[in-house]
């Protein structure tokens, strides 16, 4: 094969896979649904939302779900008895993995594996992480927490 033939053979081969790639990641629907599409009510904007009845009984219960980690810091089903904050660690982006009621923190100790540490209401309580866990809106109608 010839040098010019090699290089056109090539250039078109690039063109094709780059029209291809290109076309993969155009914006257009799916005909696939999400794996895990999140439990939120028809129409609304929540983030999550929880039967009180079943869940977060007592208090220090905790819930991590959809980005939210919601915390029963109190009794009585009124928005002051919870606090809902981003389930996101501030220092490494990855999700938090408890909360400790016998300390009053949520820590962030897998996968990352770094130890930060927020209170309750997503205050740093020890690093490396330097920023707040960002905090959602809390409704309670009846038995049903929303979060948003």
């Amino acid at each position: 094969m010839e040098r010019r033939d090699f290089v056109t053979n090539i250039s078109l081969a690039l063109a094709v896979a780059c029209t291809a790639g290109l076309s993969a990641c155009s914006k257009g629907g799916s005909d696939t649904p999400a794996p895990n599409p999140p439990s939120n009510p028809p129409g609304g904007n929540a983030k999550l939302t929880i039967d009180l009845s079943t869940d977060l009984k007592a208090v220090g219960a905790f819930k991590i779900s959809n980005g939210v980690i919601i915390i029963r810091t109190g009794t009585g089903n009124t928005a002051a008895a919870f606090s809902a904050l981003s389930s996101t660690c501030t220092h490494q982006g990855c999700t938090v993995a408890t909360y400790d009621s016998s300390s009053g923190l949520i820590e962030c100790n897998a996968p990352c594996g770094h130890g930060s540490r927020y209170t309750a209401g997503g205050a740093v309580a020890t690093g490396p992480a330097t920023a707040a866990l960002a905090k959602y809106t809390i409704t309670v109608s009846g038995n049903t927490l929303t979060v948003k």
